[in-house]
């Protein structure tokens, strides 16, 4: 038997920012993806689910300067676990790139719709991860080079 899905997704909340520091983006996504391939949450609508990782991720204590990464993080594992099929997105702002610390967005697409956080801004998408496969691309970059968009 599992947890219920809210509690899992508030213990995974609040641990997310010990479980990420000075972590690659590649071992992140690892982590991110859950092992088992069999659902947790059977049934559970996308919609419901989207709905405890906003309540979970409302207050955070750490992250909040990455809030799309935080909650597309949550959305993409739980989702998973529930047995959709989600793709986890990265995309910078090309205005940006000129500067410091260029803008960056992460967002969630279930059957090529945005689900949690679109953009609100252009965005070229670097990569996505729908889990399937190590985001051998991601190892490279560092979430402290960029800021959220």
């Amino acid at each position: 038997m599992t947890m219920p899905l809210r509690l899992n997704v508030w213990i995974f909340a609040k641990l997310l920012p010990v479980l990420v520091l000075r972590r690659s983006l590649e071992r992140i996504l690892a982590m991110a993806t859950p092992r088992s391939e069999e659902p947790a949450y059977i049934g559970i609508p996308p919609a419901g689910i989207i709905a405890a990782v906003k309540r979970a991720a409302a207050r955070p204590w750490r992250m909040r300067d990455r809030r799309c990464l935080r909650e597309g993080l949550l959305a993409f594992r739980f989702l998973r676990l529930a047995g959709h099929h989600p793709v986890l997105h990265f995309g910078v702002a090309p205005q940006t790139l000129g500067n410091k610390r260029p803008r960056a967005h992460c967002w969630v697409s279930l059957n090529g719709d945005t689900v949690l956080n679109p953009a609100t801004e252009p965005m070229v998408e670097l990569f996505s991860h729908d889990g399937t496969a190590p985001a051998r691309n991601a190892a490279t970059l560092s979430l402290n080079d960029v800021t959220d968009g």
